[in-house]
């Protein structure tokens, strides 16, 4: 390696281009900033998502509570560690703060950021959101604050400058797990929940998250 560094002359190669660019601006046929919240709730139910709004985030345990009862899911879930979600009072549901093991059937997390235009939802990993809650319980039950919804894909990446740590992976959730690999059937559960449920939260938190 040293005998190539040697003989390689560095003026041969070009500088680092400068990625500091405009965001493309896509063209829609309607206003998705005007109706955000409208505009993702349709797209997730057109995938199979189900949905709640909430007008505060203390009210996130018993809406949690209800859809598992309803569910007929048991009362205990592994969930995100971040702050927002360890402190809220969780009653009746059991919640243990650690990422998900192969024997959760329910997770609940902290969504970084929701997608209007496609109905997704996007999950930075870090060590209050670890990786594992959105893949390994057969029930997803994310927390998205209405604050933290965008209009595009073209929104959402800006929001990733004020993280102080590189994540390890970006995951963009759009629904539950399916596939139709097998015949033409539609299965749901193939490689992630089978059940995705988002309760909206608004007028809730800053900006930005730390992560």
């Amino acid at each position: 390696m040293s005998k190539i560094r040697a003989a390689t002359d560095s003026s041969d190669f070009e500088s680092a281009p400068d990625f500091s660019i405009a965001l493309p601006q896509p063209d829609y046929p309607f206003d998705i900033e005007a109706n955000k919240t409208g505009q993702f709730v349709e797209m997730l139910v057109q995938v199979h998502g189900t949905w709640e709004i909430l007008a505060n985030l203390g009210d996130v345990p018993d809406s949690a509570t209800h859809y598992l009862i309803k569910a007929g899911a048991k009362l205990r879930a592994a969930i995100a560690t971040d702050p927002k979600l360890t402190q809220l009072d969780w009653a009746d549901l059991v919640v243990e703060p650690r990422p998900a093991r192969k024997s959760d059937r329910t997770s609940i997390t902290l969504a970084f950021a929701g997608i209007a235009e496609t109905g997704t939802i996007a999950m930075v990993s870090s060590a209050r959101s670890p990786v594992t809650l959105n893949f390994l319980p057969e029930i997803n039950i994310v927390v998205l604050l209405e604050s933290r919804l965008v209009a595009t894909m073209e929104q959402f990446w800006p929001m990733m400058k004020v993280i102080k740590a590189q994540p390890r992976a970006i995951n963009f959730i759009t629904g539950p797990s399916k596939t139709a690999d097998i015949e033409q059937t539609i299965v749901y559960g193939a490689h992630g929940p089978r059940h995705f449920h988002v309760i909206i939260v608004k007028n809730q938190g800053s900006r930005y998250f730390k992560v």
